[in-house]
């Protein structure tokens, strides 16, 4: 595997693998010019491809669904953000779902930057190096503890397909079948430790992106 693929492979993102048979079919043309048959076969009925979008989709906490699938992302509330201060903590719980009828989604998550180094604004100290996170999956099996934002990812397993029709951002949630839904749960833990007095009211800027690969159920 050269690097190239490598890379598209650790991607992952809204990849989706099809693949269409084709069958040639030639007519037959009877000594006549005036007399040709032909046959026409619809190749895999609508079309060949994969008719669905391949998306996973958050549940928002009034049950409605977002789908977050821009550059910008979704703003997700974290409670205690804003009062956060050295030595406190505050957690979120994130569920998740595969939204695709038919693929199952191999799911990563991971703590990411935002604005390129976690600051939120200029003349605001970014607090990001006293950050510590922490996360465990809904049957609370811990994905990662106490690491820095870089090492802060892990993988969530194969959610299996939807197998229900497609929601759309802002649909009330309903539930798919068994195994297409998941939840992280995130803690981060802000350092007291020496230094940290000339961050005095700083900020970090930071978002939790999901990214899955599309496999067979």
């Amino acid at each position: 595997m050269n690097d190239s693929t490598k890379r598209s492979h650790r991607s992952g993102r809204r990849r989706l693998a099809v693949s269409a048979g084709v069958l040639l079919l030639a007519g037959t043309l009877v000594s006549s010019a005036a007399f040709v048959d032909q046959a026409t076969l619809n190749l895999g009925g609508g079309g060949i491809g994969f008719p669905y979008t391949f998306d996973i989709g958050a549940v928002l906490p009034d049950g409605t669904v977002e789908q977050a699938d821009t550059d910008a992302g979704y703003d997700w509330v974290v409670d205690g953000a804003q009062t956060l201060v050295p030595g406190g903590s505050v957690s979120t719980t994130v569920p998740v779902f595969n939204n695709t009828p038919t693929l199952a989604a191999d799911t990563t998550v991971e703590v990411v930057l935002r604005n390129g180094d976690g600051t939120v604004a200029a003349g605001i100290p970014n607090i990001t190096p006293f950050l510590r996170f922490s996360a465990t999956d809904q049957a609370g099996t811990a994905l990662f503890t106490d690491v820095t934002w870089d090492a802060a990812r892990a993988t969530l397993g194969v959610l299996a397909p939807r197998g229900a029709a497609e929601l759309s951002a802002g649909d009330a949630y309903t539930a798919g079948q068994v195994g297409s839904e998941g939840a992280v749960t995130l803690t981060i833990d802000y350092l007291d430790v020496p230094g940290v007095e000339a961050f005095n009211g700083g900020q970090a800027a930071l978002a939790l992106r999901f990214d899955a690969t599309s496999v067979a159920p």
